[in-house]
């Protein structure tokens, strides 16, 4: 080696969108594991699920938007939170935004599901809109994305919980152990009981985040 250079990640400029059109992957007998699932946890419908992971989609999208990941930190593993806490720190250093507004998820598919000792999970492809854009912090100079113009992409998501965890999923912002505001450390821990709620222990918890293009089951 006779040279090295750190160099961050490029931040500017526009991408094209790739993978929106791309056939969605589908596990085999996903539909199977899915009733299992019901039978196990009539509370965990369709209807409940999808609701749980529209709040952690807005909340996400806002927490990105603001630069401070604080408020969707009960929401998201710890490996996530640090994937994204990168990121954050990058555009950060770079003195950039990445802005999103009006962002919406426009449908979703349940695309696997998994269940071990340990926990539940289940993917979604998720596709959405929204105006993406990223801009200087101290001046509000656009250097990518379009923020007058919406911008259609899949993804997919996937939400664990511990497998024995049963119930309807919630939809306010109160600790599923104490009952008190949705307030944690950046160890996901509870402000009030101390109680981890990120790991999934008490309800569904975003754990990765995949591009369609680079999705593979």
């Amino acid at each position: 080696l006779l040279e090295a250079e750190d160099r961050p990640p490029a931040l500017t400029g526009t991408t094209e969108e790739e993978g929106t059109d791309f056939p969605t992957i589908y596990q085999t007998e996903v539909a199977a594991r899915r009733a299992q699932l019901l039978v196990d946890d009539p509370a965990a419908t369709d209807e409940a699920i999808t609701a749980r992971l529209r709040l952690i989609y807005d909340q996400l999208n806002a927490a990105w938007t603001n630069l401070d990941l604080k408020p969707i930190r009960p929401f998201v593993s710890d490996s996530l939170f640090e994937y994204l806490q990168y990121w954050i720190d990058a555009y950060r250093q770079q003195g950039l935004r990445n802005v999103l507004e009006g962002m919406r998820i426009t449908s979703s598919t349940l695309t696997k599901v998994v269940r071990d000792k340990y926990f539940d999970s289940l993917t979604f492809r998720l596709w959405a809109t929204g105006r993406d854009s990223t801009v200087r912090q101290d001046t509000g100079q656009v250097v990518g994305g379009n923020p007058r113009s919406d911008r259609v992409y899949s993804e997919y998501w996937t939400l664990i919980r511990g497998a024995g965890v049963r119930g309807a999923p919630k939809m306010d912002r109160t600790c599923p152990n104490c009952g008190a505001p949705l307030e944690t450390n950046m160890a996901g821990e509870c402000d009030h009981c101390g109680a981890k709620i990120t790991r999934g222990d008490f309800d569904w918890v975003l754990s990765k985040i995949e591009q369609d293009d680079s999705y593979t089951g």
